[in-house]
């Protein structure tokens, strides 16, 4: 075990790292609308929330675009901590008319993260799956 705090370090640059990700992340989507511009991009995070136990402790993360009146494109990361490991997942979504919720990509760890090495290692490569992903149907269409 890694007494040292670097682990929690480079966690924590990890998840700053990851807002940022996710803030050029919409930016990017934004520039792609027509026009330019979309009616409203507004943060969902960073956000952390404690269960009533106490071995457990959720990150969530993100990014809302208003496309239109009744769509909003959203990414998001959630990393969820509790004492017998942790899990996570960023997703790109899509939701129209306030109520239903389309899942363009979800993506998590490739193998439960074992140490803060293996979750950043998880957390960067699973933004860069949604930088990746194309959306060029759902800015434009």
């Amino acid at each position: 075990m890694d007494t040292s705090g670097r682990g929690a370090l480079d966690l924590a640059v990890a998840l700053r790292e990851a807002h940022f990700r996710l803030k050029a992340l919409a930016r990017s989507w934004e520039e792609a609308l027509p026009g330019g511009r979309a009616l409203e991009r507004r943060p969902l995070g960073p956000s952390w929330s404690y269960d009533e136990a106490p071995d457990q402790a959720a990150y969530g993360d993100g990014q809302a675009v208003q496309l239109d009146e009744g769509s909003v494109l959203l990414c998001e990361l959630a990393v969820n901590f509790r004492a017998a490991g942790v899990d996570m997942a960023a997703r790109i979504t899509l939701e129209t008319d306030g109520e239903d919720c389309v899942d363009l990509l979800t993506t998590g760890p490739l193998e439960f993260p074992d140490s803060s090495d293996d979750l950043v290692r998880e957390i960067r490569r699973c933004l860069a799956s949604l930088e990746q992903a194309d959306l060029t149907a759902v800015l434009t269409g």
